[in-house]
């Protein structure tokens, strides 16, 4: 098998485990780890009022909903489901 470990169903749980529990509210800081998008796009879902950041962080901090985030990923990307055309007719 070389160098490379062979990688198990076991093996994606465990590493699944070692991801974050994110929280149901974030900071700005904790929103771009969480999405993965950049600082631009960010700006862009407050313009649009796609996501919303409110002071009711910890000393006035300005904190969104993770569901908000969800909710503008997912219109990022579309309904990939009906994207999945493979040309085979279904």
């Amino acid at each position: 098998m070389g160098v490379h470990k062979a990688i198990t169903q076991d093996t994606a749980i465990s590493d699944a485990s070692r991801l974050p529990a994110w929280p149901a509210a974030m900071s700005r800081q904790l929103a771009l780890a969480f999405t993965g998008v950049s600082e631009a796009q960010m700006r862009e879902w407050e313009r649009t009022k796609t996501v919303r950041f409110v002071p009711r962080g910890p000393n006035g901090a300005k904190i969104t909903e993770r569901c908000q985030l969800e909710e503008a990923l997912r219109g990022l990307f579309g309904d990939v489901s009906s994207d999945m055309d493979f040309g085979d007719g279904e």
